[in-house]
């Protein structure tokens, strides 16, 4: 993992701990975001958003619709950066 993308991951995980309102220090790359998180549809859709927007990733929200765990979400933006950065 390159600098960027620890800075990304670091960045995502803060975002998901603050928008699912968990310690971001309890948060784990396996935890599921709806079932141990607490995130419904309208807080994953924030969540969405507030990644493209603080990260600057544009990005379809369909593409974005198989992130189930804090590890898919982190690998999704690290996948959006590298596309944007091409």
């Amino acid at each position: 993992m390159d600098m960027l993308d620890a800075e990304l991951r670091s960045s995502t995980l803060r975002l998901v701990a603050e928008i699912a309102e968990v310690d971001r220090t309890t948060i784990q790359g396996s935890d599921r975001l709806r079932e141990d998180l607490g995130m419904d549809s309208l807080s994953s859709l924030e969540l969405l958003s507030s990644l493209g927007e603080k990260l600057r990733i544009d990005f379809e929200i369909e593409d974005a619709m198989d992130i189930r765990t804090v590890d898919d979400a982190c690998a999704f933006v690290e996948r959006q950066s590298r596309v944007a950065r091409a």
